[in-house]
């Protein structure tokens, strides 16, 4: 018998895309770890800093991500990253957190 190549994109993305909606967020700072200083927001039409956090999983090792800082003090960073399911947002250490260096022009 031999295998229907008609629906097998549709149906390797429909099951690519539950794996993704199944897996767990990422594991997040909770508002007690914040400490007293209050968060600096990006003002608004202001470009987000582009910076690799350290994200950490409930399933899986940590791993450094490409995203972008969102707000921030002396102790948590908010980032945020485009994921499979669209934007993710999470709270980490800040000394998870480095900042990218800004691509250069014709690289």
């Amino acid at each position: 018998m031999t295998k229907n190549r008609r629906y097998e994109a549709r149906y390797d993305a429909m099951n690519d895309r539950r794996i993704a909606e199944a897996s767990p967020p990422p594991t997040t700072l909770p508002s007690s770890a914040y400490g007293p200083q209050p968060l600096e927001w990006v003002p608004r039409g202001q470009s987000k800093p582009a910076v690799w956090a350290w994200i950490s999983w409930r399933d899986r090792p940590a791993e450094r991500i490409a995203a972008f800082a969102k707000a921030w003090n002396d102790r948590v960073v908010i980032v945020t990253w485009d994921g499979v399911g669209g934007a993710i947002d999470t709270v980490v250490w800040r000394n998870a957190v480095t900042r990218r260096a800004p691509a250069r022009p014709g690289a």
